[in-house]
């Protein structure tokens, strides 16, 4: 795991590159379809600058992580609405900026990488607003790698050809496939028993996570001692594109970037599962 001064400074490198590719979007490739369903290009750049991390951090730092106006408290916390309310503020933003989008997704993210250099390192753990529950700074700063590079890969990937996301990124990614699959497995009362899923990840590092699917949802966490139920082996991009809803399983299994062993059932039954990262 890297240090969250190392974040940053991956943080401000991603931000620099996609400043620089989103300025040279054409009015019609903004309005490209994405990979992020339901959203085209322009959609995507108004969510990432429609996201709130730097005033959240600031309040953090000041030792207030309690909902701003018009946030829900923690206690009210629904991932349905949760989403919706992000679909939304997506779409607005695009439309209030219009063709300043792209100018203004510059500023929010520039403010953004500003505020993270701000952080000393006794105020990494500060405690900040997030509708789930509170998360500590270095948690937020993981979080807006993951969610500026996942979806630059919404845009590039539908753009151009062979795009990957980069190793470090991948690394921040895989690191925050908890919070995907809180999202993307929500609660099943017929499943009695859990069912356990192993992904083994070659590159680019080697690391192997249990996925437990049970009557609360999902939990993730290093593997186990245990034999899993079905084990899927891939390169890491391969991974956090499936749990970030970006890659269905079937189509992982077709193409060969992933590969499983166990019970044929139960490995199809991962991907029919998933509602949304």
């Amino acid at each position: 795991m890297g240090t969250p001064e190392s974040r940053v400074k991956l943080l401000e490198s991603e931000v620099e590159v996609v400043k620089a590719y989103f300025s040279g979007l054409s009015d019609e490739e903004m309005q490209t379809p994405s990979a992020c369903s339901d959203w085209d290009v322009a959609d995507v750049v108004g969510h990432l600058a429609g996201q709130d991390h730097a005033s959240r951090v600031r309040s953090g730092l000041l030792g207030d992580y309690s909902p701003p106006e018009g946030s829900p408290s923690v206690a009210d916390h629904d991932e349905d609405r949760f989403s919706k309310n992000i679909f939304d503020r997506a779409l607005a933003t695009r439309e209030r900026f219009g063709e300043d989008l792209v100018t203004y997704f510059n500023q929010r993210v520039d403010e953004t990488v500003e505020v993270f250099k701000s952080v000393t390192p006794e105020d990494w753990d500060n405690l900040c607003y997030w509708p789930p529950g509170p998360e500590p700074v270095h948690a937020l700063l993981n979080q807006r790698i993951a969610e500026l590079t996942m979806h630059t890969w919404d845009i590039r990937s539908v753009l151009e050809t062979n795009y990957h996301i980069s190793d470090d990124s991948v690394r921040v990614l895989i690191e925050g496939v908890d919070r995907a699959a809180r999202r993307a497995f929500r609660p099943d009362p017929s499943l009695t028993i859990p069912i356990s899923h192993r992904f083994v990840i070659d590159r680019p590092f080697a690391t192997r996570q249990d996925i437990i699917i049970g009557l609360d949802g999902a939990k993730v966490g290093p593997a186990g001692s245990e034999e899993p139920d079905v084990t899927f082996e891939s390169d890491g991009e391969t991974y956090v594109l499936i749990m970030f809803g970006r890659l269905q399983v079937m189509d992982a299994l077709a193409d060969g970037r992933l590969t499983f062993d166990g019970n044929p059932e139960l490995a199809v039954g991962f991907g029919r599962r998933f509602v949304g990262g």
